[in-house]
């Protein structure tokens, strides 16, 4: 296994035009943890994890300085192939996004983008996904209805169960539960807790408790910089 951190930033700064949203950042981000970022709302924690993705770049005036490494490579390079970085790097929002399709095409979405020639691992794959999502015996009966037709908090699992399809080695979570009842919150946070075993997971929150509960390392977004949830610097 390589020695290089999963995630990196090496003298960060991110900015849109002139206004800076974090300057100088240095840290990095374990293999097979749980992550948290904690902050007030409009402190970066967002930005910082579509970075990550290159999600930001189609905004004006976004710009990335210093060095972003994901699995050891400089994701900001002329060479990097976003379109690969974003299968390993999956992104996922506070709001489900589920397409007006069935629950089963749902999830083969990504991999008929990316794996058209392997159709026959298709169903496999997809319930393997559903499982690690913690949906297969809710859906297994049901494949073929209309994904809408979910509670929102097994739409937050299927978007989940859509990326893992495809196999990323790491999942960025902007605030998955935020919209959720307790109960799907808490489903949400054991299927986090489980996903570290074969990735690594980066996820917004803005509850305490909760991070406490399900993320091994906890950091702090405020102020334009980033540091350990005890205040020290990383």
């Amino acid at each position: 296994m390589s020695d290089y951190p999963v995630l990196s930033l090496e003298a960060v700064t991110l900015r849109y035009g002139a206004r800076v949203v974090l300057r100088d950042v240095y840290c990095a981000f374990p293999r097979n943890s749980v992550c948290a970022l904690l902050g007030a709302s409009g402190s970066g924690k967002s930005t910082l994890l579509r970075t990550f993705s290159r999600m930001n770049d189609s905004i004006p005036g976004f710009r990335a300085e210093g060095q972003v490494r994901v699995l050891g490579r400089d994701i900001y390079s002329e060479a990097v192939d976003v379109y690969a970085l974003r299968r390993r790097v999956g992104l996922l929002f506070q709001k489900p996004c589920v397409f007006p399709k069935s629950i089963y095409h749902n999830v083969v979405f990504g991999m008929q983008h990316h794996y058209p020639g392997c159709k026959a691992e298709f169903p496999d794959r997809a319930e393997q996904a559903l499982k690690k999502a913690f949906l297969w015996n809710e859906v297994k009966d049901r494949l073929n209805d209309p994904a809408p037709t979910l509670s929102q908090g097994q739409q937050q699992r299927l978007a989940i169960a859509r990326t893992l399809a495809v196999d990323p080695e790491i999942l960025l979570l902007d605030e998955p539960t935020a919209s959720l009842d307790p109960k799907s919150s808490r489903a949400i946070e054991e299927l986090i807790v489980s996903l570290q075993a074969e990735h690594t997971v980066v996820w917004v929150t803005h509850q305490v408790e909760q991070a406490r509960r399900a993320a091994g390392c906890i950091l702090r977004v405020e102020n334009g910089t980033v540091t350990a949830d005890n205040g020290q610097p990383l």
